[in-house]
């Protein structure tokens, strides 16, 4: 075990999951309709998190469906024991179309041609595939088009060992400022259904809202919602507002590998970049970029020192240059910290960062932090 490991608080995804929960069935008892089924996004590792642990989180917290982006992912997710509904949102190369249905993954298809390949693999391995049609209403990166949608469902309820099991779209836009675009997008998608029917097909769960619509969009839940970075405790943009009350799960720390007092004028890091404003003492954490810890952090970013021979817990800089498996902070000229004195990187701990506060400094957002989170970190996970 390395000092840098990355906690996975489960308590914190259990109070996440049960609170999206709470939020559904609060707004749909109010306007008196079913609540949705759940299908929590668990793509790339559970976005950092660890797949397998989240996942089983997930299935106990009553989570019906869970999402991949590949087909390795829902094998492993399935090799670990998981046998509730794995959405593949993304489409697989063809000589993955074996292994996708001996997984028995639910892929989203937006062709007729991917549907009758699957199907003939199906037959061929005696088994049958739960598909969803994937209709593009906006976001311009995989599905059929409205317009062609109805007759390509009708061709893949036909298909042999094809099950029509979904009929789903995706928001761009509707974790911020909206113009009526997800509103057109979800009618977009209503009419599709409603087509699908009169085709005298049925278009299994309708399906759209991800965690922005799951907090600004109540009306576009339809038959499931597929939460993705709410599960994980943040919101996927600054400009919403919060009325669902999230934990963040991942808390990435380490510990001080090295303490020195440095003079004024002393530098640090590659580059000589930062220049000591006055005698100092300069603490060495040992993670880097090949963490996760991004390079645009160097001399911009802070984490909580918790000094063991004051009690003390407070925020210091990065300074200088961050490293492949290192930085350095600046702990001050008062500083009684030690080697071994505990560093949180981010975390759920209002005193120091959480991945939103990196995000917003280093301009983009929660997810990519903590996706940034390397393999070499261990994940240790806490229930």
């Amino acid at each position: 075990m390395r000092a840098t490991v990355a906690a996975i608080h489960l308590s914190n995804l259990r109070h996440n999951l049960r609170e999206i929960r709470s939020h559904l069935d609060a707004e749909c008892a109010a306007a008196g309709r079913k609540p949705p089924a759940v299908c929590v996004a668990v793509k790339a590792d559970a976005y950092g998190h660890g797949a397998g642990a989240v996942a089983r989180v997930a299935v106990e917290e009553g989570i019906t469906h869970l999402g991949v982006a590949t087909v390795d992912e829902g094998a492993e997710l399935r090799d670990a024991g998981i046998a509730v509904p794995i959405l593949l949102y993304g489409p697989p190369a063809s000589f993955e179309y074996e292994k996708l249905v001996q997984y028995q993954l639910s892929p989203f298809v937006a062709s007729i041609e991917y549907g009758r390949s699957l199907s003939l693999v199906a037959q061929r391995l005696d088994m049958a595939v739960a598909v969803h049609l994937k209709v593009d209403t906006g976001m311009g990166r995989y599905g059929c088009t409205p317009e062609a949608a109805p007759e390509i469902a009708r061709q893949l309820s036909a298909l042999p060992r094809l099950v029509l099991a979904g009929t789903a779209t995706h928001f761009p836009l509707s974790d911020g400022p909206d113009n009526g675009a997800t509103e057109q997008q979800w009618q977009s998608l209503q009419q599709v259904a409603q087509k699908i029917r009169a085709a005298g097909v049925d278009p299994g769960l309708v399906h759209a809202a991800n965690s922005g619509a799951i907090v600004a969009h109540p009306h576009t839940w339809g038959d499931m919602v597929r939460p993705g970075i709410s599960v994980y405790g943040y919101y996927p943009s600054t400009e919403q507002e919060r009325p669902i009350e999230l934990k963040p799960v991942m808390e990435l720390g380490s510990r001080l590998s090295f303490v020195k007092r440095v003079p004024k004028g002393a530098t640090v890091s590659y580059g000589m970049t930062w220049t000591a404003p006055r005698e100092t003492v300069i603490g060495t954490v040992p993670a880097g970029y090949a963490d996760g810890i991004n390079r645009g952090l160097s001399s911009r970013g802070e984490v909580l020192v918790h000094e063991a021979a004051t009690g003390r817990a407070h925020r210091v800089p990065i300074v200088g240059r961050v490293c492949m498996d290192q930085f350095m902070v600046d702990l001050g000229p008062e500083s009684q910290a030690r080697v071994e004195d505990r560093v949180v990187l981010f975390g759920p701990d209002p005193a120091g960062p959480s991945a939103e506060d990196i995000a917003v400094t280093l301009g983009t957002i929660p997810y990519e932090v903590t996706c940034w989170v390397s393999r070499r970190v261990p994940r240790v996970f806490r229930d």
